[in-house]
């Protein structure tokens, strides 16, 4: 006797009936669904040890439960050091029961469990409505020991549907709780806490320039005596360190990147890329970038 899987069960039961709603479709064939799920995991220069390859088929046979194919390459480029027909990776194809097995592994095991994980962005989604992202680190799967692994790798994970545009998509997989966020990241949101601690300088720095020119001027000025401008040193140096216009970040006003900023405009490279190509700044076009 076959048991089904409970994601697949939820989709007949509950997720048509309330996608039919969002989406606005009356037939439930139109209803997007999942078709299938790719893995895929690149050797690089490790393509060629045959231990290794060993190694990888093992992990992603047990995160996966099937025997993945090994990956050839199509071309030979001499820059990437690749030769045509030489391996390249593996990469696993899941369908029907192992497919849900594996979302429902994948959204409430392995998901939660990456380091500073933000959710996935909902910009993700391709030309043909599949959902594609990575993860850096496969011993987040549980199946995987960490004992036994030689070498931390990636993963590449697509989400074939069968979805007309990109919000279907979006909604078809917010349905089976991936947690995607419609925040815009602009190249990496910084830290909250680097974000505020620099905000804290710029309120110190504003709160004690005075002090601190007025300090600075007893201390430059070689008129006078020596020890009523060393007496001014010592009062400058019981001044917060944090106080000086020196430990203040240039960050980006958007995102809080620290790279790639520019003074005037107070913002960074790719926020400045972002919102010109959805129209936000004015006169600003692709060629002027």
């Amino acid at each position: 006797m076959k048991i089904t899987p409970r994601l697949k069960a939820a989709y007949e039961k509950e997720i048509i009936s309330k996608l039919m709603n969002k989406l606005s479709v009356k037939n439930k064939h139109e209803v997007p669904k999942i078709d299938k799920i790719i893995l895929n995991m690149g050797l690089g220069e490790d393509a060629s040890d045959g231990k290794k390859i060993k190694s990888c088929i093992d992990d992603m046979s047990l995160i996966t439960g099937q025997k993945p194919i090994i990956t050839k390459f199509k071309k030979s480029i001499s820059n990437f050091k690749t030769r045509k027909g030489s391996n390249a990776g593996v990469k696993v194809t899941l369908r029907g029961a192992k497919m849900y097995e594996f979302i429902d592994r994948l959204v409430n095991i392995a998901l939660p469990r990456i380091k500073d994980f933000r959710g996935l962005p909902s910009k993700s989604v391709d030309i043909s409505n599949n959902y594609s992202f990575g993860i850096k680190e496969h011993i987040i799967f549980p199946e995987v020991n960490f004992d036994k692994v030689d070498k931390i790798r990636g993963l590449d994970i697509t989400i074939v549907t069968t979805s007309k545009n990109k919000e279907a998509t979006i909604e078809l997989l917010k349905e089976f709780n991936f947690p995607i966020t419609n925040k815009k990241n602009w190249g990496f949101m910084a830290k909250k806490s680097s974000i505020q601690k620099n905000l804290k300088r710029i309120k110190l720095a504003k709160k004690f320039a005075k002090k601190r020119e007025a300090l600075k001027r007893i201390i430059n000025n070689k008129k006078l005596d020596l020890s009523e401008r060393f007496e001014a040193q010592l009062k400058l140096n019981k001044l917060p360190k944090n106080s000086s216009k020196i430990r203040i970040r240039n960050r980006c006003e958007v995102s809080g990147r620290p790279h790639g900023v520019y003074r005037k405009l107070k913002i960074s490279r790719i926020a400045l890329r972002d919102m010109a190509s959805s129209g936000k700044i004015p006169g600003l076009t692709k060629s002027s970038w």
